[in-house]
């Protein structure tokens, strides 16, 4: 089977994109742009939500509470 390379470049057609809008020829449902304004907010809870767990790891509360007993019996 032969294929002929310049049918086979000129079947697809080529759109040009705007640089101050590469996302403009994009077709989103509206349902999916509502879900997609909240990733901001939720992915920013997430970076909350790690860091403090981060810092729970490196400096347990028990031993905090421990240092304070410590300090009350001298």
């Amino acid at each position: 089977m032969q294929v002929d390379l310049n049918e086979l470049v000129n079947s697809y057609e080529v759109v040009p994109v705007s640089l101050s809008d590469p996302f403009k020829a994009l077709v989103v449902e509206p349902s999916t742009m509502e879900i997609l304004r909240f990733l901001p907010i939720i992915a920013f809870i997430a970076l909350i939500i790690t860091a403090v767990w981060r810092q729970g790891k490196k400096f347990p509360v028990k031993a905090l509470s421990d240092m304070n007993q410590k300090n009350n019996q001298d």
